[in-house]
């Protein structure tokens, strides 16, 4: 590493000069460092850049505590590039409620906290798996949250407690389920795009604007004509939004050139089924609620008492860790796949501070 900073100092018998990078928000500290260590002789300039040393900058994340556990999740994709969106504080806002919904009981994320905070204690250093275990404390909170809006406890036996929905029974009203887990995904959706419009205003990339603006404009006449169909608006709208589709798909053909008139029509059933996608959230809570059942049920049928609560306790510590495993999986699926598809930009360099390593 020496070796390496070497390449970037030049020196006379009187002076030398060395170049680097270092967060804007440091320089102060570093010259007050100098300063103290070297003497005034030392001048600290902060240089103007060029738009292609931007590009090259290395990126550091700059996120309050309570987003940074959600920092190596991004970087497992792959760092934004320099200048562009960070997607983290987006991914500590949606991960958790998508795992809340997805597990959505009381017993079992007050079992994955408890495990959460045991684990977040062992891993005393901010690393990958304690970092892991921070997310999953935020989510194991929207669990029991969402357990008491769906009223369960170890599944159905929230109704033998006591335990009344707050909102509905997901496992009985599946279509109000399937409806608020596609509404999600449909604001999800739009929100990716607004991003990838704002970003390409930004930028002022035209291709990018055009074909983000219009995959907007597309969904927006697709929502309009389901809202028509399914009597939530008079049947008067349907030739507005019919002219809206039409448009909005002639400007996003247009925005792919040659291949436009193949590749429009592909790219607006990808995108309406990325918001079908948001379906796994309501498909795997479902599954978790049957296991429970089953397991309940199981419990009920056996004569001795002990063996019925050997077979609960057994089905039921398999269902945490799904319920732990599979609503991370899938949140961070629709994050990467879904949703950053729509805006996000990596390819940024980590920035590796020049320092004795401990």
């Amino acid at each position: 590493a020496q070796i390496d900073v070497c390449t970037r100092l030049g020196h006379t018998d009187y002076t030398f000069v060395l170049e680097g990078w270092i967060p804007q928000g440091r320089v102060a500290e570093l010259t007050a460092a100098l300063v103290k260590t070297v003497g005034d002789e030392v001048l600290v300039n902060v240089l103007p850049l060029s738009p292609a040393e931007k590009e090259a900058a290395p990126v550091a994340f700059d996120n309050p505590a309570f987003i940074k556990p959600f920092e190596p999740l991004v970087g497992l994709l792959a760092l934004p590039k320099s200048g562009g969106i960070d997607p983290t504080p987006l991914m500590a806002v949606f991960m958790p409620i998508f795992f809340g919904m997805i597990l959505g009981d009381v017993a079992y994320g007050a079992i994955i906290l408890a495990l959460a905070l045991y684990f977040r204690h062992r891993f005393k250093y901010r690393d990958t798996l304690r970092s892991l275990t921070e997310v999953l404390l935020i989510g194991s909170v929207w669990g029991i949250f969402f357990g008491f809006l769906f009223g369960e406890f170890f599944g159905t036996l929230g109704e033998e407690v006591g335990l009344h929905p707050l909102w509905f029974d997901r496992g009985h009203d599946v279509e109000s389920l399937l409806l608020l887990t596609i509404g999600i995904g449909a604001g999800h959706i739009v929100l990716g795009l607004s991003l990838g419009v704002w970003e390409a205003v930004r930028l002022k990339n035209r291709h990018k604007l055009l074909e983000r603006g219009a995959m907007l404009l597309v969904l927006m006449a697709l929502f309009l004509m389901v809202a028509i169909l399914t009597g939530y608006l008079p049947k008067s709208f349907f030739s507005p939004a019919s002219a809206l589709l039409v448009v909005a798909l002639a400007v996003l053909i247009y925005s792919m050139g040659k291949i436009g008139l193949f590749l429009g029509p592909l790219e607006v059933i990808e995108t309406v089924g990325n918001i079908l996608s948001y379906l796994r959230i309501a498909a795997i809570g479902l599954s978790s609620i049957y296991l429970a059942q089953v397991a309940n049920e199981l419990a009920g049928f056996v004569g001795n008492v002990v063996v019925g609560v050997i077979i609960a306790v057994l089905f039921h510590t398999l269902n945490v860790a799904l319920g732990a495993f599979s609503p991370t999986i899938q949140s961070l699926r629709l994050h990467y796949v879904e949703f950053f598809s729509k805006f996000y930009e990596g390819g940024g360099q980590p920035f590796r501070p020049f320092r004795r390593s401990m």
